[in-house]
């Protein structure tokens, strides 16, 4: 491993931080909006990654990922933002609200980088190819917590659309790790996940293009 490759992985992984950082971020702000301050009491209304890594969601998988996986999309989890929904005024749609910010988060990130980089791009390519990484990492974080399965973002909306009960959430949770390795390492997540990624990427472009004719 050279130079090079090193400088590429950390570019890769400072992206990913700067992206599950906002997402965390987001919940805890959406949760302290809807009237619930749990996510201050436990320091999680920060823009400080460390009070958000989660050692195998944060570390491993993504590192992995970007090492054995070059050109792949970067994805991974951070430690769920507690939320007590007895202080939402509309429990449910508070939960899903403070559980889609993450993800929404991330989209926005992954369009305002993207414009920068349509902006910074006829005075310097290196900055710009930067920024149109940093805006596919964004995208790659928020589409994957869409989907639901434990310990996702997505699993959560499922499960308060569905009135799933507790226990059953608890139990579903506990092979969810395991069930995401299985699919992270499938050629169908590869293929579907990376159309996805670059469908909303190419949008982002053309609305970019609108933008800075």
């Amino acid at each position: 491993m050279d130079f090079h490759d090193l400088q590429g992985i950390f570019t890769y992984y400072l992206w990913f931080l700067l992206a599950l950082t906002i997402h965390e971020w987001g919940h805890a702000w959406s949760a302290c909006k809807l009237g619930d301050n749990t996510p201050i009491l436990e320091g999680r209304l920060t823009l400080n990654p460390l009070a958000h890594i989660n050692l195998f969601g944060t570390v491993i998988i993504p590192l992995l990922m970007i090492i054995f996986i070059p050109g792949f999309m970067v994805v991974g989890w951070g430690n769920p933002v507690a939320i007590n929904t007895n202080h939402f005024k509309h429990p449910r749609l508070g939960e899903i609200i403070s559980f889609l910010m993450g993800p929404l988060c991330n989209l926005v990130l992954g369009l305002l980088v993207l414009l920068l980089a349509l902006a910074i791009k006829k005075y310097s390519t290196s900055l710009c190819n930067l920024c149109i990484i940093g805006s596919s990492v964004s995208v790659s974080l928020g589409l994957f917590n869409l989907i639901p399965i434990p310990p996702l973002d997505g699993f959560h909306i499922l499960k308060v659309f569905t009135g799933m009960k507790e226990e059953t959430f608890i139990e579903l949770s506990r092979i969810g790790s395991l069930l995401l390795l299985v699919i992270i390492n499938s050629t169908f997540f590869a293929y579907y996940f990376s159309i996805a990624n670059h469908w909303v990427l190419g949008w982002f472009w053309k609305l970019g293009k609108i933008l800075f004719r």
